[in-house]
């Protein structure tokens, strides 16, 4: 609680709106002109031509080079149009290489697509600036023809120019292609890395879609958060995590792409360097290295690594990692590390180079890990020095059958029976699982990431306090979803009549939202709903009909 407690004192300023009575300037690369006045129906031309104009007021430091006492903050572009608190909305187009050097403003200014269109960026990036906000963008060079061998989106605090920190980016598309390539020599030529914090502080990723990239999300910075951001077919590592006080939580990286001599990870982090990456928390993430078997170049992927520590005053919960590497949780000099609910575990745990571990073991000088905790895990197996209770082994085929729902598809929800049921320790493991199921839901805890829920048996009732309209039922399948207040989570589990769970949707930051079942047969499901924020779980039955 103390840790979550520093994450949020030191965020909180990020969970910002448009300021009320700013201005919003509306820019169109097709239809537009710099020499318009930029309203809705005067809109100026792109991004690119906006910042290279100096249209932009802001503040930068001076002199240079940048130091923390003698440089200070002085006008850029005084009187410009565009202030602190503005929003820039960018309408469907190509608006070009985006660089900001030396922007720094007192509130964020916003750089969001406006509804209904789909702006891109060949690249973002921002050097020695400071709130900034980019929400529902593109950003790719394939859509200029080309591929670039840098970053697309690469926030940077520069020796010469000075920091940059306080940035958001949210529901933006990263790509370097539009689908993943087949072959080894495309991806080692034409990938570009995702998105790239450079000694960057304070700077928020969230529900970003990351694809078809070498590296995914890297992060060098602390106080970061990156969440609920899908990072989906990737060469290199999915992400790095190279600072401190760092929450990551609710992402997906899947479909690594073997394609060089690199050691491939989910999840990286390491000290060399210099580097300090301690009290992080990586909640909640689901790893898996191929959705398809027969993918092209689907190699060996190492789910969360930490080989060169020491790391210090880690949380590792409620991770889903599915690979097929001895490597799927491995600290390698760590201390006070607390690894709990995680569920680990090789899809083909009788083929080299499986099966995957826990493990923490000493530094690589030979000095050894002290004060770590793992419990309530369950792995193929574990190699830990440091407290080791109530964690299960599974370790073939005939294992995973009797105790998951689909293993050969990823779902490692547990059948009734598993011996993972009730057999964690409650008061070690976390409020709720990866689904944000209530924990215990039995007497006792469940193991691994998730808690086994009886959907049938919960009361109909629950739902009519929680504020929730779900309509129209009976109907087709296309339903709208209203709560009565904003939600920062809702996650909704579509059950069949006999039990078995289809899929399960997320949706963050909203009081309103749109659930497509018009593929599913007609007949009887169940919605089982959660609210982490008040506590609410309830189930709604739902009758599809056509």
């Amino acid at each position: 609680m103390i840790l979550r407690t520093l994450f949020l004192s030191a965020l909180a300023w990020l969970f910002f709106l448009p300021t009320a009575g700013a201005t919003t300037f509306y820019l169109d690369p097709i239809n537009g002109s710099m020499a318009n006045t930029g309203t809705a129906n005067s809109p100026w031309g792109s991004l690119e031509s906006v910042i290279a104009q100096g249209l932009i007021e802001s503040f930068r430091y001076s002199p240079l080079p940048y130091g923390p006492v003698g440089s200070s903050l002085i006008p850029k572009n005084a009187n410009a149009p565009v202030k602190a608190g503005d929003t820039l909305m960018l309408r469907s187009g190509l608006h070009g290489d985006i660089f900001l050097q030396n922007y720094n403003n007192p509130i964020p200014i916003f750089v969001m697509a406006e509804p209904g269109h789909t702006p891109i960026l060949k690249t973002l990036k921002l050097q020695a600036s400071s709130k900034w906000h980019f929400e529902g963008l593109e950003i790719s060079s394939e859509p200029y023809g080309t591929y670039i061998a840098g970053s697309l989106v690469y926030f940077e605090t520069h020796n010469w120019q000075g920091p940059s920190s306080h940035i958001e980016i949210r529901d933006c598309s990263v790509y370097s292609a539009a689908v993943p390539w087949a072959d080894s020599s495309s991806w080692i030529t034409k990938a570009s890395n995702g998105i790239y914090l450079r000694e960057a502080d304070s700077v928020r990723i969230i529900n970003n879609r990351v694809s078809n990239v070498d590296m995914g999300i890297l992060c060098w910075g602390d106080y970061c958060e990156v969440i609920g951001n899908e990072v989906a077919n990737f060469s290199g590592d999915g992400m790095r995590i190279l600072g401190s006080y760092g929450l990551y939580e609710g992402n997906t990286i899947k479909n690594c792409y073997d394609v060089d001599d690199n050691h491939d990870d989910g999840i990286q982090s390491y000290t060399t360097n210099g580097l300090v990456v301690d009290y992080n928390i990586v909640r909640g993430n689901t790893i898996i290295n191929y959705e398809d078997p027969n993918q092209p170049l689907v190699g060996p992927l190492q789910g969360i690594g930490c080989f060169d520590g020491f790391y210090n005053n880690w949380i590792v919960e409620n991770n889903l990692i599915v690979v097929n590497h001895w490597h799927g949780i491995t600290f390698l000099g760590a201390n006070n590390c607390l690894i709990r609910n995680n569920t680990v575990l090789d899809p083909t745990p009788n083929i080299t180079p499986g099966a995957s571990w826990i493990r923490i073991d000493d530094h690589k000088n030979g000095q050894p890990s002290t004060g770590c905790v793992v419990k309530n895990n369950v792995a193929n197996q574990f190699v830990v020095d440091g407290t080791l209770s109530n964690n299960q082994v599974l370790s073939n085929y005939a294992a995973y059958q009797a105790n998951f729902l689909d293993y050969a598809n990823t779902d490692f929800h547990l059948l009734p029976g598993s011996v993972l049921i009730d057999a964690a320790e409650t008061s070690s493991a976390p409020s709720v699982d990866l689904d944000g199921t209530i924990r215990p839901q039995g007497p006792e805890a469940d193991i691994g990431c998730y808690e086994w829920v009886d959907a049938l048996g919960t009361a109909e009732e629950e739902i009519k306090d929680a504020g929730i309209q779900i309509y129209p039922n009976p109907g087709p399948g296309l339903l709208q979803l209203a709560f009565d207040k904003k939600q920062s989570i809702i996650r909704i589990t579509v059950i069949t009549s006999n039990g078995q769970r289809l899929k399960t949707i997320i949706y963050r930051e909203t009081e309103r939202a749109e659930l497509d079942l018009s593929q599913l047969p007609e007949g009887l499901y169940f919605l089982h709903i959660i609210l982490p924020d008040s506590g609410v779980r309830a189930v709604r039955s739902l009758v599809l009909e056509r």
